[in-house]
């Protein structure tokens, strides 16, 4: 049956209609148009799971598996504290980049401790090798490699009694003290924790940007000099790069003309990935880089293209008797300075303040933990949270209160009868934690990104529809 439109039709005895004039295609398509249900594109889950996968193989270590995770703690502010980090590691694989991590700390890391076990897994999971900077300048030069000076250079270290303020990031410097040709031998050490520290293809001298490079001679396991191939040079300081064609595990740096030469630090790299650095202080709780002169360290971080740096001090704050209360504000408001003065030079490297770890002392016929620790925990912590640094709780990852009696008492041994400092085995199990705790957030970072780009890409395609 066909009903023309602008007329009135009955049907039966009661329903009477009429039927609307349609004058033109045009309102047809209108009326059609709007009367359309909205598409909505949805993914399946199947598609989800594939867009949001993401690869957890820097997890991937058995013996990660079962360690206590303690997680990092930051503020909660627009933007990850460590979303610069993070972003160079997930492109790690695609660049020919080196960067740099900067370990300082006190006795805790003497000794590539802590710092050799996050170096291995990091460069493991993301690329590169060697042990980084040598320890040239402090008082204990024991390390992946073992050290060989000659004895006509003379030391300068930030821990001196009267300290140059002109060190820069690796705090010391050799200076030749004779007109004889100064050396510097380095070789693997026979007790290397870790394989990816005991070779190296590439070495980066930092040194005065009024360095003569003809008077620099780097020799490889042949005794064949190598020539330098690039040159970053600053207002003060140049870092020179000396590439090897093979994997090298000794070698021998002269400088023919020392007096003429300061020698800021020599690290043992790979082209690319990332070099983990070793830089104890000894004694030190970490007030020591504001004694620097500002535009002299922030122009060798820029020249070793530091990402991150790890602070980790906190032993020497605690007092050796218990009776003793540590100021814990005017702790916290040190360590405010020297981080504020850390962000302020580098604010586009991130900076984790790992905590103190458990220390106790004799109570009668046991021991127990020292009772400044806890406040000089959270000092810190209040510390780093107010700067805009991330903090990583070790007191609390050990297992808090006594955790280090617990240690002491492991078979074999994670700590030593000083009830203070971690043996070779505990150390590295700290290490192994805090990487730990680093790739969870960073995997959790990543999860957050490929939600976001979810979110837009089903809202890019439900637009086009």
């Amino acid at each position: 049956m066909l009903f023309w439109g602008g007329k009135n039709y009955r049907i039966g005895e009661y329903l009477q209609f009429r039927v609307p004039n349609f004058k033109s295609n045009q309102a047809v398509d209108r009326i059609v148009e709007e009367s359309k249900t909205p598409i909505i594109y949805v993914m399946s889950e199947e598609e989800k799971a594939t867009f949001l996968a993401i690869d957890s193989s820097v997890l991937a270590y058995p013996e990660l598996q079962d360690l206590r995770y303690y997680p990092l703690e930051y503020a909660n502010v627009k933007g990850h504290p460590l979303i610069l980090l993070f972003e160079h590691l997930s492109t790690m694989t695609d660049t020919s980049e080196l960067i740099r991590i900067l370990h300082y700390g006190d006795s805790q890391i003497e000794g590539d401790r802590i710092t050799s076990a996050i170096r291995s897994y990091l460069q493991r999971s993301f690329g590169g090798f060697g042990m980084g900077a040598v320890p040239l300048f402090g008082p204990v030069t024991m390390s992946s490699y073992v050290v060989e000076k000659s004895m006509n250079w003379n030391r300068s270290f930030i821990t001196d009694q009267l300290p140059s303020n002109s060190f820069g990031a690796l705090m010391g410097y050799l200076q030749g003290a004779t007109n004889h040709a100064a050396t510097v031998r380095l070789r693997v050490s026979p007790y290397v924790l870790y394989p990816e520290a005991s070779y190296f293809s590439n070495i980066n001298i930092l040194t005065l940007n009024t360095q003569n490079l003809e008077n620099i001679e780097v020799l490889d396991r042949s005794k064949i000099i190598r020539n330098f191939q690039n040159q970053r040079v600053g207002d003060y300081f140049s870092l020179t790069n000396f590439p090897f064609d093979t994997t090298q595990r000794n070698v021998e740096i002269i400088f023919k003309n020392p007096r003429m030469s300061q020698l800021f630090g020599i690290s043992l790299d790979s082209r690319y990935g990332i070099a983990v650095d070793n830089l104890p202080i000894r004694g030190s709780s970490g007030y020591i880089f504001t004694r620097q002169k500002a535009s002299l360290l922030q122009e060798s971080f820029q020249l070793l293209n530091t990402k991150l740096v790890l602070f980790q001090f906190g032993v020497n704050a605690v007092p050796n008797n218990p009776n003793i209360k540590v100021n814990a504000k005017a702790l916290e408001n040190a360590l405010v300075r020297e981080l504020t003065f850390l962000k302020n030079l580098m604010p586009d490297v991130a900076l984790i303040v790992i905590g103190v770890s458990d220390r106790a002392f004799k109570d009668g016929e046991t021991f127990r933990t020292n009772p400044n620790v806890p406040l000089v925990r959270d000092a810190q912590r209040s510390a780093a949270i107010r700067t805009g640094c991330v903090f990583w709780d070790l007191y609390e990852a050990m297992g808090g209160e006594n955790s280090v009696v617990n240690w002491v008492n492991q078979k074999p041994a994670l700590a030593g009868k000083d009830y203070t400092h971690f043996s070779a085995r505990g150390a590295q199990r700290v290490g192994e934690m805090f990487y730990k705790s680093l790739m969870i957030e960073y995997l959790n970072y990543l999860k957050q990104q490929k939600e976001y780009a979810l979110k837009q890409k089903l809202q890019e395609l439900n637009e086009l529809r």
